[in-house]
């Protein structure tokens, strides 16, 4: 399986960890630059890659970021709290599809601070697995878990 890795946050530095424990290192890294990077230094040193593989902020929406990441054939593209819209013509370059781990039980609190809403809304929540499309966190879901939240729970 060729794969990039696309994340944010400790959650994301935590699953590289493992995939790479387990024999799985990505062909290529999209990380966050700039004061959203509060993990960027940790993925890079985890994946092993030499810097022509790993793309910082909106790097991999360029012509070159595009050519080298269509260059590798990934079969996914896995994205774990990345903050950025992906484009259709990165979308289009993975094999199966583009997945990616969100914070929310979907379709309820798509975006950011899915926690906050979830608790201030009164809606469902928990964590989707599914694929990427155009549309923000609209994608075909592939597994989802939902998670109970009590009165005393905060963001």
């Amino acid at each position: 399986m060729t794969y990039v890795f696309a994340g944010d946050r400790q959650i994301s530095v935590n699953i590289l960890k493992w995939l790479v424990e387990q024999g799985y290192k990505p062909a290529a890294l999209l990380v966050s630059e700039g004061s959203t990077a509060s993990h960027a230094d940790s993925l890079i040193q985890v994946s092993g890659l030499a810097q022509e593989f790993v793309f910082k902020g909106k790097e991999f929406t360029t012509e070159k970021g595009i050519e080298v990441l269509s260059g590798l054939k990934p079969d996914y593209i896995f994205g774990i709290h990345f903050p950025y819209i992906i484009r259709k013509e990165v979308l289009t370059i993975p094999r199966y599809g583009f997945l990616n781990l969100h914070p929310a039980y979907l379709p309820f609190n798509k975006g950011w601070h899915t926690p906050s809403w979830a608790i201030l809304e009164g809606t469902p929540y928990g964590a989707t697995l599914h694929y990427m499309s155009e549309q923000l966190d609209e994608g075909d879901i592939i597994h989802q878990k939902q998670m109970d939240v009590s009165p005393a729970d905060t963001a």
